[in-house]
């Protein structure tokens, strides 16, 4: 059980210092202009960015001007 533990110790870590990279990255740039939601929003699409980079930037506007339209209405 301690061999496997040791195996994934380095793959658990590296997954960690990814999301603390990412968090510097975000934090430092845009600290004062944005709240908790926001950054981690942020920190979302940043650390998935390959699966964001799948998804056409048309679909992306078209569902928050949907969004936007939905608030108007009410």
């Amino acid at each position: 059980m301690l061999i496997k533990l040791l195996l994934l110790l380095p793959v658990a870590t590296t997954t960690v210092e990814i999301v603390f990279s990412a968090m510097h990255i975000i934090k430092s740039r845009l600290w004062n202009m944005m709240r908790d939601k926001l950054m981690n929003g942020s920190l979302v699409v940043y650390i998935e960015k390959d699966i964001f980079d799948k998804i056409d930037n048309e679909i992306i506007m078209k569902r928050f001007q949907n969004i936007k339209t939905r608030k108007e209405q009410l």
